[in-house]
């Protein structure tokens, strides 16, 4: 009966874990002592932990039902709650705004491919952390190697520049 316990519990931790989304809805959250009680990871925890753990005592120390079945118990207790926090914890935890093409006026960018007054070049900007390499136009040439400071976007991929020591004058 135990093991059959611990694998239906592992295997409910699993298409959790791995469908929760298409799932959500099918069980309420019901959240008491900062814990979601009736989450999908939190019962294949549960169930999976005194599975296995009252199978272990009673076939691998010997222990008669009733102990297997309370320790089992505990550790199911104990692993559905830690797995409750860790689930809400996740769920709850801050992110970074998704970075936009607005967000790039007024940073700094390093010109790559020399700019030509009137025409294009290339510049690389950080946007989100990630390097990211835009068409640039300016009012006079810009070597390579040049830092600049994009004054404004002509689309979501050409940018238009100037020196930074110009832009901050």
């Amino acid at each position: 009966m135990f093991v059959a316990l611990g694998v239906i519990g592992i295997a409910v931790l699993a298409v959790a874990l791995l469908f929760d989304d298409l799932l959500d809805g099918f069980l309420p959250d019901v959240d008491v002592l900062g814990s979601e009680l009736l989450s999908g990871p939190v019962i294949g925890a549960f169930l999976g932990a005194t599975g296995i753990v009252g199978w272990m005592l009673q076939a691998g120390a010997g222990a008669p039902g009733p102990v297997a079945l309370g320790g089992g118990l505990a550790a199911g207790v104990a692993l559905g709650w830690g797995t409750g926090r860790a689930v809400r914890s996740l769920m709850h935890s801050p992110t970074d705004a998704t970075p936009r093409s607005s967000d790039l006026v007024g940073r700094t960018a390093m010109v790559v491919t020399g700019v030509r007054a009137g025409g294009i070049g290339e510049v690389l900007v950080s946007l989100g952390g990630q390097p990211v390499k835009l068409t640039a136009t300016a009012g006079r040439d810009l070597p390579v190697g040049t830092e600049v400071t994009v004054v404004a976007l002509e689309s979501a991929t050409k940018v238009v520049v100037e020196a930074s020591e110009e832009f901050w004058g």
